[in-house]
C-alpha cells in the first residue's frame, strides 16, 4: 500500500454528504500520521469541515467557476505533486478533475482511490423495485471503503465536527438571549431539499402543538427563506423560537448539539445532529434506509411508513413527482401520535424533565 506524503481528498456537496465524509480524515491521519491533507470542496457549504484538526488545507470551489478558472485550479493542484488522490464523490466534475490530475505527461502520476456510489443498484431499486441493496452498509461506510479496504486497521466511521470557540460563544449567546437551557429544548427540521422528504406541515404543527403543551420549548432549525419553517415560524408567533437561516451550517451543529431531541426530514439536519451527538428522529417518505442515510445513533431513531407501498422508493433525494393517488403516503401514513410515542420512548433514557 501506498504511504502518502500528500493527500488529495474531494467532495465537493451535498451537506449532509459533507458530514459523512469526516470519518476520512480522521481515519487516514490515523492510518497515515505523517501525511499532510487536503481537501478540495465546495465553496459556502464545504466550510461545515473547515475546522476539523485532520484537514491540514481546504481549497474551495465555486460550481459556476468559468473554464479558465478550473483550469487555473487544476494547474494549481498539479503543482502540489499530491501521491495520493482520494475521490469521496464520483461525479462528473470529480472525474474530469481526477483525469486532468493523472493524464500522460503529469511529472507525478498519484494513485487514485474512489468511492463506489451503487448508482445502478439505487437506479433498480427505485425503477424496477428490484433490491440489490437488503445488506448494504452505511454511506460511512462507503466513504471509507477505499481506505478500509488497503488497511489492516478496524476504522471508525463515526461522524464529527469541530465548531471553533467563536462559533460557540455565538450559539451560547443566541441560548441565553433566548432563555434556553441546554437538553430542555426540541428541534424541529420541517424542511427538506426536495417536496417528497417533506413530511405534512399540518403534522409539525400537530406535534409543535403537543410538545408545547408538555411544556418543552421548541427551536426551528434549516435553510433561510425555507417556506414550512416561515410558516410555522408565524403559526406559533411567540410560542416557538427559530434559528432557520440564522446560522452556518457549522454553527447549526453547535446549537443542535444543546438540543434533547432533533425531529427532521431525511435531511442535513439530521447529520448535523449526530456529528455533535444528539438524538435524531428522522422521517423517510420517498427514500429508503439501503440508501445508506439511516440515523446511526443508537439513541436515534428511522421512522417510515408501515404499509407496504409498491411505488417506494420513487427517489434518491426526494426529486420528482408523488407516483402515489394518495399523495405523499409513504409520509401522510407516519402520524404525529407516532412520533410523539417513539419521542416519549427516547425521553425516558433521560433522568429529569422540564418543569
Amino acid at each position: 500500500m501506498v504511504k502518502p506524503k500528500k493527500i488529495l481528498v474531494i467532495r465537493f456537496s451535498a451537506l449532509g454528504d459533507l458530514v459523512l465524509t469526516t470519518p476520512i480524515f480522521r481515519e487516514l491521519k490515523r492510518v497515515f500520521p505523517k501525511t499532510n491533507i487536503t481537501l478540495l470542496t465546495s465553496s459556502g457549504i464545504g466550510s461545515v469541515l473547515k475546522s476539523s484538526p485532520h484537514i491540514d488545507q481546504v481549497i474551495w470551489h465555486a460550481r459556476n467557476e468559468s473554464y479558465i478558472e478550473l483550469k487555473k485550479l487544476i494547474n494549481n493542484l498539479r503543482d502540489e505533486k499530491y501521491d495520493l488522490i482520494y475521490d469521496a464523490h464520483r461525479s462528473v466534475r470529480s472525474i474530469w478533475i481526477v483525469w486532468k490530475l493523472t493524464r500522460f505527461g503529469v511529472l507525478k502520476i498519484p494513485e487514485v482511490w474512489s468511492i463506489n456510489k451503487r448508482s445502478w443498484r439505487r437506479s433498480l431499486l427505485i425503477q424496477l423495485k428490484i433490491n440489490f441493496l437488503k445488506n448494504t452498509s452505511s454511506q460511512r461506510h462507503h466513504l471509507l471503503a477505499p481506505l478500509q479496504d488497503r488497511t489492516k486497521y478496524e476504522l471508525n466511521n463515526q461522524t464529527e465536527l469541530f465548531p471553533d470557540q467563536i462559533i460557540v460563544l455565538k450559539i451560547r449567546n443566541f441560548l441565553n438571549d433566548n432563555n434556553l437551557l441546554p437538553k430542555k429544548f426540541f428541534a424541529i427540521g420541517a424542511s427538506a431539499s426536495y417536496p417528497l422528504k417533506c413530511w405534512p406541515l399540518n403534522y409539525f404543527k400537530e406535534l409543535i402543538t403537543k410538545l408545547i403543551e408538555q411544556k418543552w420549548q421548541i427551536v426551528l432549525v434549516g435553510g433561510e427563506n425555507e417556506k414550512e419553517n416561515m410558516q410555522l415560524e408565524q403559526d406559533f408567533s411567540g410560542k416557538v423560537i427559530s434559528a432557520a437561516g440564522m446560522f452556518s451550517p457549522l454553527e447549526s451543529a453547535e446549537l443542535l448539539r444543546h438540543a434533547r431531541i432533533v425531529v427532521t426530514n431525511d435531511s442535513s439536519v439530521g447529520h448535523l445532529a449526530e456529528a455533535m451527538r444528539t438524538p435524531a428522529i428522522v422521517l423517510f417518505g420517498s427514500t429508503v434506509k439501503e440508501f445508506g442515510y439511516a440515523p446511526f445513533m443508537k439513541e436515534s431513531i428511522l421512522l417510515e411508513t408501515e404499509e407496504k407501498l409498491s411505488c417506494r422508493p420513487c427517489s434518491k433525494d426526494g426529486r420528482g413527482k408523488c407516483k402515489n393517488p394518495d399523495y405523499l403516503r409513504c409520509m401522510t401514513s407516519i402520524t404525529p401520535e407516532r412520533v410523539l410515542s417513539n419521542i416519549d420512548n427516547l425521553n425516558c433514557q433521560y433522568t429529569k424533565k422540564p418543569n
